[in-house]
C-alpha cells in the first residue's frame, strides 16, 4: 500500500493517423511516404531507434507506422509568439556552473519569469550545452500554462493486463507560461495535484507537489490517505520508485519530471530517432470559458485490448505515429543517494526539445528499462497560443519482460486561471469529503 501511495503521488504529481491492427506490407524508408517498420525490414530502423527497441522490431514484438514530416512545418506546432520570444531571449540567460541552474545575466540569479527557449541557439561544443538543452526542454513543458486530465495506468505482462489504476492530474506552471506571469508568493516553478479514482481500496488517495524556483532545494511533496485522514510529507527521490508495483516511474512524465538541477547533464552526441506522437499536426482547442480550453484526443489502443493484433501485448496499435526527427543524445545522472536510477540516456528533439525515448540504468550501471514518451500539440483557433502535452508513456522492463502504459486520456483541458486555494494542503486533505 505504501509503494502504491507514494508511487501514484509521484507519477501523477510531478506533473501532469491510425495504425492498422495487422501490419501491412513495408515500403521503402527513402520514398517520402508513410511506411511500416517491422521484422521484414528491421534493418531500416538501425539508425532510427535505440538498439534495445530495434531488437524487439527484429523479433516481431514491435512494428511502427512511420510518417515523414516536413521539419519546417512541424516546427510550426509551436506558436509564432513562442519562436519570436525565444529569439528575443538570446544573450539574456546563462548557466550557473555549480548547479546547472538558469541564471539571468543581469541579476546573476534565477529569473522570476521567462517565456520561450532561454537558449535559442546552442553550440554543442559549449561545456554547458547539455544544461542549456535541459532548460529549453523545461521551457517547452511550461508554455501550456495549467493543464488537467483523467487517465489510467495499466500493468501488462505476456498474458495481458494484470493491474489497472485510474486517476486525475492537474498542474500549473509559474514560469514559461504563454499567458504571462501570475502572482507567485511562494516563488514556485510549478505545482500539481492528483487524486486516485479506482480501484476502490485506494479511491481518494491524493498528492500535491510544489517545485521551488531556486537552484538547490528539493521538491516539496505530500500525499493524503482518506482512511487515516492524514497528510504525509514524502522525499523527492521517490519519483524513481516504481508506481504501485508497476513497470513505470514517476520520472517518466515527459520522460523526465524533475528539476534540471537534480541531474548532472552530459551531451553524448546527436542522431536521428523515430519520435512517437499522436499526430504530426496540432489538435484543435475549444474554448469553454474565459480561462479554459478543452482538447479531444483519440485513444491509443494497445495490442492486449485489440483481438487479433500482432506484437507484444503492450504495443500501441492505434493512433500512434512515428516521425523521423533529429535529436541530441544526452546523459543525466543524479547524485542523490536515495535516487534509484544510475545514468539515464535520453533522446531529445533538436528543435522541439521533447524527450522521446530514454534508457535507464541501475546504480550499478546495468541497463534494465526503457520508456517511450508520446506527445500531442494543440493550438487555439487564431494560432496565437499553442501547447505541447505528454499523453502517453510506455515503460518496458527488459529484465522482467513486463511493461506499463500510463496516460492515454481521451480529453484534456488547458486552464490559465486556477483558484488560489486549489493547489494547497487544505484542498488536498478535503478532496474526499
Amino acid at each position: 500500500m505504501k509503494s502504491l501511495r507514494i508511487g501514484l503521488r509521484w507519477f501523477a504529481g510531478v506533473a501532469l493517423g491510425t495504425l492498422l491492427v495487422s501490419a501491412p506490407c513495408a515500403h521503402s524508408a527513402t520514398d517520402g511516404k508513410v511506411w511500416i517498420l517491422n521484422s521484414n525490414n528491421w534493418q531500416e530502423g538501425k539508425d532510427l531507434l535505440p538498439e534495445v527497441v530495434l531488437r524487439r522490431v527484429k523479433s516481431g514484438d514491435y512494428w511502427f507506422k512511420v510518417v515523414p514530416v516536413d521539419p519546417d512545418t512541424f516546427k510550426q506546432n509551436y506558436s509564432k509568439r513562442f519562436w519570436d520570444a525565444s529569439e528575443a531571449n538570446a544573450g539574456k540567460y546563462d548557466i550557473d556552473v555549480a548547479t546547472c541552474g538558469l541564471k539571468d545575466v543581469t541579476t546573476r540569479k534565477m529569473p522570476d519569469f521567462y517565456f520561450g527557449y532561454p537558449f535559442p541557439k546552442i553550440d554543442p561544443k559549449d561545456s554547458n550545452a547539455a544544461c542549456k538543452m535541459a532548460w529549453n526542454f523545461t521551457a517547452a513543458n511550461q508554455m501550456g500554462n495549467g493543464q488537467g486530465a483523467t487517465f489510467t495506468l495499466n500493468g501488462i505482462d505476456s498474458s495481458g493486463e494484470f493491474k489497472r489504476i485510474k486517476l486525475w492530474l492537474q498542474g500549473n506552471a509559474f514560469l514559461g507560461r504563454s499567458a504571462g506571469p501570475i502572482p507567485n508568493p511562494e516563488n514556485l516553478r510549478g505545482v500539481s495535484m492528483s487524486n486516485v479514482l479506482e480501484p476502490q481500496d485506494v479511491d481518494g488517495v491524493g498528492g500535491l507537489t510544489k517545485q521551488l524556483n531556486d537552484w538547490t532545494s528539493q521538491d516539496q511533496a505530500w500525499f493524503y490517505v482518506p482512511t487515516t485522514r492524514r497528510v504525509r510529507r514524502v522525499n523527492a527521490a521517490t519519483r524513481s520508485d516504481p508506481v504501485a508495483g508497476l513497470d513505470i516511474f514517476g520520472d517518466d512524465v515527459n520522460c523526465y519530471s524533475g528539476k534540471v538541477e537534480y541531474y548532472k547533464w552530459k551531451l553524448l552526441g546527436e542522431g536521428n530517432i523515430l519520435a512517437p506522437v499522436l499526430s504530426p499536426t496540432p489538435l484543435a482547442q475549444k474554448q469553454v470559458s474565459p480561462t479554459r480550453w478543452e482538447v479531444e484526443i483519440p485513444y491509443y489502443k494497445g495490442a492486449y485490448e485489440t483481438p487479433g493484433a500482432k506484437g507484444a501485448p503492450w504495443l500501441i496499435v492505434e493512433n500512434l505515429n512515428m516521425i523521423p526527427r533529429p535529436v541530441w543524445i544526452l546523459e543525466g545522472e543524479s547524485e542523490d543517494p536515495y535516487y534509484n536510477f544510475g545514468k539515464v540516456i535520453m533522446y531529445m528533439d533538436k528543435d522541439m526539445y521533447r524527450i522521446y525515448w530514454k534508457l535507464v540504468h541501475n546504480r550499478a550501471g546495468e541497463y534494465f528499462y526503457n520508456a517511450m514518451c508520446s506527445y500531442h500539440w494543440s493550438k487555439s483557433a487564431d494560432g496565437t497560443f499553442s501547447a505541447v502535452t505528454p499523453d502517453m508513456v510506455v515503460g518496458v522492463n527488459d529484465k522482467t519482460n513486463r511493461a506499463a502504459i500510463g496516460g492515454r486520456y481521451t480529453s484534456q483541458f488547458i486552464e490559465t486561471d486556477y483558484p488560489p486555494d486549489f493547489f494547497t494542503l487544505h484542498h488536498l486533505s478535503h478532496m474526499s469529503d
